[in-house]
Formats: structure tokens, sequence, C-alpha cells
């Protein structure tokens, strides 16, 4: 995947370096943990993995190395990981969704057992889940994995679904189409993701997205549409507004993702007992917004900042519609 020399090849970080904070960042960690002792090193991943076992097999004629980095937040972690002896694990993380590919060799789960899965060299799998599992590469390879918050991906779902969040069911191999997606957002993503010191709304736009390809090449699309009870062309216009809110959109742009002419959208929609395209889109952008600013911090976050972050460009007319909306400024929802 694009993104995997960036990650290992960039300048080591000081060891004291903390969280990063201050006005318009998120509170970003960067590790960056090397070593030499295997015992070091197999402690280290225990804690990383909250393993039930790690195994480090050594080759006694070359010398030992680890060196293991990471960045991000509780909702989004790029990881990656290089060991000199081959690595084994048993493993069951708790709240976590895990993609993981090998840069250069294999990795295998559950190797020797009936759901045995072997994921080859820059061909991503996601761990299994609610259960324990064992995870295994060869020594030299260096495994990089896309760490995400399992509550949030659930609740994205549900969000895209008309669902209930409830635990996802994984598919075993990509869908090859959402699978091209998901590695040109994560080239796109990577140098804001992996820079601590980047805008904290930037940064919330590229793990929405990375979040939502993770979705589209591992999670299968339900059988159900997506928006209930509306036809499909529809459907297809209301998911284009909610995965473009922070884009320059058009009612040309709504009707081509919907495969009509803008006055067939229209009729559409009014059909549906829905409002003009462009009022939906800005009814989603507004609770888009509303839910950014209850979730600030004041002194971090402007609201000028969130509300052009979402697609408003004149800002008297977006606290206009946010007052009548939602019967108060939008200053006034930062502060709650």
């Amino acid at each position: 995947m694009a993104y995997s020399s960036a990650v290992m090849t960039s300048p080591p970080t000081p060891p004291d370096r903390g969280p990063q904070h201050g006005p318009g960042h998120a509170a970003v960690r960067r590790d960056d943990v090397a070593g030499r002792d295997v015992d070091e090193a197999t402690r280290f991943y225990e804690r990383v993995h909250d393993a039930h076992e790690v195994r480090l097999t050594q080759d006694e004629s070359r010398p030992f190395g680890f060196r293991f980095r990471a960045v991000g937040d509780d909702r989004l972690r790029l990881r990656s990981s290089a060991l000199s002896a081959d690595r084994w694990g048993r493993i069951e993380p708790v709240g976590r969704i895990l993609v993981a590919w090998a840069h250069d060799g294999q990795l295998a789960f559950d190797a020797g057992a009936d759901q045995e899965l072997v994921a080859h060299a820059g061909v991503p799998a996601v761990y299994p889940t609610g259960r324990p599992f064992t995870i295994e590469a060869p020594a030299g390879i260096t495994l990089h994995t896309i760490d995400v918050d399992a509550r949030a991906l659930e609740d994205l779902h549900a969000a895209r679904t008309g669902t209930a969040p409830r635990p996802l069911t994984i598919a075993r191999r990509p869908d090859a189409e959402g699978l091209a997606a998901l590695r040109a957002v994560l080239s796109a993503s990577a140098p804001v993701l992996l820079d601590p010191a980047a805008d904290r709304l930037e940064r919330a736009r590229h793990v929405d997205a990375l979040s939502r390809r993770m979705l589209d090449a591992f999670v299968p699309a339900p059988a159900a549409p997506h928006h209930a009870g509306h036809p499909r062309n529809v459907s297809r216009a209301l998911e284009y507004i909610e995965e473009h809110l922070g884009e320059p959109v058009t009612a040309a742009d709504i009707a081509g993702a919907a495969g009509l002419s803008q006055r067939g959208l229209q009729q559409a929609f009014a059909r549906n007992d829905l409002p003009t395209p462009l009022e939906a889109l800005r009814e989603a952008r507004l609770r888009r917004v509303r839910t950014a600013l209850a979730d600030g911090r004041v002194g971090e976050d402007s609201v000028a900042a969130v509300a052009r972050a979402h697609g408003f460009v004149h800002l008297g007319r977006f606290a206009g519609y946010y007052a009548e909306r939602f019967g108060e400024r939008p200053n006034d929802t930062l502060r709650s």
C-alpha cells in the first residue's frame, strides 16, 4: 500500500515528544520505539497487542533488532513494525478494528487452522474480531496497520446504512473495487495522518474518508437500500450528499451521482417528500457542523473553521440557517 515507505523512513521522533496540543490541532500521539533486546521486544509487543502470548524467534547468526512506529489518536492510528525475528502471537484486540498488510512478505492468520488466511505482500486483511486468533510473519518484513476505533466505525456504518450500530461483519477478502479506493485514499491522506501537527479538522476529514473506504473494502453492503423507502437513484443522491459535505457540491453533481437530470432529480425528491437536493445538502451539513461543534474544544476550534470545513462559504448565511434550524447560535453549541 502506498504510504508504506513514508512511515518507516521519516526521521526518528525525539524520545520525549508527547501529544501535540494547540489551537486547531488534535491531541495526536507519535510513538517511535526501537531496541535490540528480544525480551524487551516481546514484552513491548505483548502490551501493544493486548496479547495472550508473543513469541519472537531470533536467527542467532544475525543481530536482533526491532522498530515500532505509530501516529494518531484514539479514533485512528497508522502503525508500522519491523523485526529481525520470526514473530508469532495469540491476540484478541478489544474495541479496535485493524487492517494489516506486509510490505515485503506475507502475513498469516490462524495458520494451520480451518479458518487460516494468508495475506500476500501489499494485500491488506482485517484482524479477526470477537475471538482470539494467531498471527505470524517471517523475520525481516515490515508490517503496516490501520488501527481504528471499532465503535466509531460501527457508528459510521450505521449512519450510512440507516441501521442501529452493531458489531460489524468483516469480509475475509477485500472487495476489489473497494480496495482500490482504499489504497487511493490512504495514499492521499498519509501526509496529513502522519503529521501530529496537522490541523485537527483537516485530520478529521481524512480519518472520515479513510474509514469510509475501509467499510467499502471489508464490510459487505447491506441487502436493503441505504436509505430505506427511497428509490435507488434517490438513495444514491443522498449517499453522495453525505460523502461530500466538505466539498463544493452543485445540484448537477448530485444529479450526476443519481444518474438523473437536475429536473428529474428535483421531481424524484419531491415524489419522496424530500426537500430540494440543495436544501438536503444544507441540512446534512448543518447536522454535521452541530456534531463537530458539540464535540469541539473552546479555544482550539472556531465556528468559522468548522463551518468552512463542512462546505459553508458565506458565514453570515450559515449563522442564520443554524439558528433557524437548532434554535441557538453556533457559538452556544461550542460552549455547551
